[in-house]
């Protein structure tokens, strides 16, 4: 089983909610490259605490931001 973050799903929310970049950086304590880089997709695997931090600032819980796939026996993403 994978576990990552929905970069797409964290910028469209972001959007919805006119928080800039920069400004969902500064709540969740991280940078604004990084905010970037998750939400193009560059990283997606942030801390737990980074993950709670955001999930405050855009009212909404944990696991609406990330996405789980479920590895066939083959070691393939179902």
């Amino acid at each position: 089983m994978r576990v990552k973050l929905a970069g797409k799903k964290v910028k469209l929310l972001r959007i919805s909610k006119k928080i800039t970049q920069e400004d969902l950086a500064e709540q969740a304590e991280a940078t604004d490259r990084y905010i970037r880089d998750l939400e193009n997709g560059r990283k997606s695997n942030p801390s737990a605490a980074l993950l709670f931090r955001m999930s405050k600032t855009l009212g909404v819980s944990m696991e609406e931001l990330i996405e789980i796939s479920i590895d066939a026996p083959d070691g393939k993403a179902l």
